[in-house]
């Protein structure tokens, strides 16, 4: 936790502890003068950051304009020299820069990538561009893995997520293609750098990729409980057979997020790094799998699964508000915003219908609302008996 997030903490907890008779109000200024002092940057190492990969892409660019002219031998030699020089920089700076070192790295990252389409022109390598963009996520994930670069490690990433979308119609997606299983290769070789360094960018970044990837693994694997082979992400939707399909994709992806985000929780319970933004995203996974269950839902199931949805954004919301996850709650507002307006324009249904699933809905959450209170005021009356 950073020194100025420690400090609004501590600031926050004293007044309560204050109020609350635990601490006498002459110990505050003492406890907050014995606090680490308040560091605010300058930013000096994000600008040396920026000039760095500044000064790397002049280079490049200046290479790219002359590239004509510059004999093949020669535009290997420049682009090894180029691309040994921003690794190498970045692990001397490694100890003195951590921001130059990452700038640096990604500057390699970018090398590399130019570098595989480059070499290819120069010497006639024949090729799909979907590989080269698998090379470049690998070979960005190395980079950041034995650089340390938490900024590498994201460019991986983010060629994985390119290599993915460029895959939707062709056949690497699924566990038939050994190209898809390096691209969760790649995706674990990240996730130990983002282990090594503790990176919350990488983190965050990690979590954005686990849903498409968790997805594909969920819908190869419902395929094969279904029906024996797999489909390759046909439409699931059109015959009794693969609507149960896309039912079993949409409720396991569903489960999957859900427990991720109980397991978000559970971390932040014991204060362990990382729960608060598991239980986030998980959140907001967890529904919109709930929401897409409606799409291989029979059409005479519209009522059920609108009041599933309904159930389950107004529990996040609640949940998310009484124990102060401001994402979590987000997610069960824009959840039930979204599922009142779908109720709305949903086609099979009349008003009347949609009336019934309101009037249901309102007086369930009234009811939770009155446990709830009576259970908080029982507690606060066994409280003043003690």
């Amino acid at each position: 936790m950073k020194n100025s997030a420690y400090r609004k903490r501590i600031e926050s907890d004293l007044t309560g502890w204050i109020e609350q008779g635990l601490v006498p109000a002459t110990s505050r200024e003492p406890i907050l003068a014995s606090l680490p002092p308040e560091i605010k940057g300058d930013g000096r190492g994000w600008i040396a950051m920026a000039a760095t990969i500044l000064a790397g892409l002049a280079v490049i660019t200046f290479i790219g304009d002359n590239w004509a002219a510059i004999p093949r031998g020669m535009k290997l030699l420049l682009l090894l020299i180029a691309f040994l020089s921003s690794a190498m920089g970045a692990a001397f700076t490694r100890e003195t820069s951590e921001k130059v070192s990452n700038g640096l790295a990604f500057l390699s990252t970018l090398i590399f990538s130019g570098s595989i389409a480059l070499i290819g022109q120069a010497y006639n390598i024949p090729g799909e561009p979907i590989g080269a963009v698998f090379l470049s996520a690998l070979g960005a994930a190395l980079i950041g893995l034995s650089g340390r670069s938490a900024a590498a490690g994201f460019v991986a990433l983010v060629f994985g997520g390119i290599w993915i979308f460029m895959s939707l119609d062709w056949y690497f997606l699924g566990w038939s293609s050994l190209s898809f299983w390096g691209v969760n290769g790649i995706a674990a070789i990240v996730a130990g750098t983002a282990w090594t360094l503790r990176s919350r960018a990488l983190w965050h970044a990690l979590i954005v990729s686990a849903v498409p990837l968790s997805f594909i693994h969920i819908g190869e694997f419902s395929s094969l409980l279904t029906s024996g082979f797999q489909y390759g992400f046909m439409d699931f939707f059109d015959a009794e057979e693969t609507r149960t399909t896309g039912f079993l994709i949409f409720g396991m992806f569903t489960v999957l997020w859900a427990g991720l985000g109980w397991l978000g929780i559970q971390r932040d319970d014991q204060e362990r790094g990382g729960g608060r933004t598991l239980a986030g995203y998980s959140s907001w996974v967890a529904l919109l799998g709930i929401a897409l269950l409606g799409i291989p839902f029979h059409p005479e199931s519209d009522i059920p699964h609108r009041f599933i949805w309904l159930g389950a954004s107004v529990f996040t919301l609640w949940f998310g508000a009484s124990h102060r996850y401001g994402w979590v709650a987000a997610a069960g507002i824009f959840s039930l915003l979204t599922a009142v307006s779908v109720i709305f324009i949903d086609l099979g249904m009349n008003l009347s219908s949609a009336a019934l699933i309101f009037a249901v809905t309102a007086a369930g959450t009234l009811a939770t609302v009155l446990i709830l209170k009576r259970r908080a005021d029982a507690e606060t009356g066994d409280a003043s008996h003690v």
